[in-house]
């Protein structure tokens, strides 16, 4: 079988065990890369782990609430000891709730903002710091991010916590990208449109897979301009 594109490359991805997390890990594994799947299901994880083997290596599991500080440092100890280096870390895990989509900004609940920004956003900086020293030059970090939470021609008030969330999670890939360029590691943002999973629900028109593209592209794209967010290969788009 002909190498892919991500041949002997290390990928970790959160929220692997459906929707656009299990598009991505298919797609990675697909083009060669060595999976590890971030769920906090380990049954479900297996089960996801067991379809990725059909079209590429057998991914690993670990164990892991992303709104859990501990359980995110236990499994990138784990993701340490089991690999020399990690190469890519796709920051796919996050939830919008019900609760979410029908208060609106006006009358907002403390408990739902905490969820929502506990797994939305503190899960991916907690989980990029804890991989970060074993990521070297060409590494990359990627953020499933929202047009939701884009400050240009944003959400109109649907959803406010994730809108939040999501519009942190922009801003803290544009840190961390300027934080990390010097040592050659890219970090972006992309937006998967609106995609048939457990999220997105059946009437969405965009099918994982062509999420888990976007995913790819950023993989493997050239290093140049790091910290941006990204709609489809190779197209910017506004904050």
């Amino acid at each position: 079988m002909a190498l892919g594109v991500l041949a002997d490359r290390i990928a970790v991805i959160t929220g692997a065990n459906r929707g656009i997390g299990f598009a991505i890990a298919r797609t990675f594994a697909r083009e060669g890369a060595t999976c590890a799947l971030v769920v906090r299901d380990r049954a479900k994880g297996e089960r996801a782990a067991s379809d990725v083997a059909n079209v590429g290596a057998l991914p690993i599991v670990v164990e892991a609430d992303m709104a859990n500080r501990t359980a995110i440092k236990r499994a990138a100890e784990e993701l340490s000891r089991r690999f020399e280096r990690i190469d890519l870390l796709v920051n796919n895990a996050g939830i919008l709730t019900d609760e979410d989509r029908r208060i609106p900004a006006s009358r907002m609940e403390p408990a739902i903002i905490d969820e929502t920004l506990a797994v939305n956003l503190l899960g991916p900086i907690a989980m990029s710091e804890a991989l970060l020293p074993k990521m070297g030059r060409g590494a990359r970090i990627i953020n499933v991010s929202s047009t939701m939470g884009q400050l240009t021609d944003g959400s109109a008030g649907y959803a406010p916590a994730y809108c939040i969330s999501k519009t942190a999670l922009n801003a803290y890939t544009q840190a961390l990208a300027a934080a990390v360029s010097d040592n050659g590691i890219l970090v972006d943002s992309f937006h998967p449109g609106w995609a048939r999973t457990a999220m997105g629900g059946p009437n969405a028109s965009v099918d994982p897979d062509q999420a888990a593209g976007v995913a790819l592209f950023l993989a493997t794209r050239p290093p140049g301009e790091t910290g941006l967010f990204w709609r489809h290969p190779g197209v910017v788009i506004d904050w």
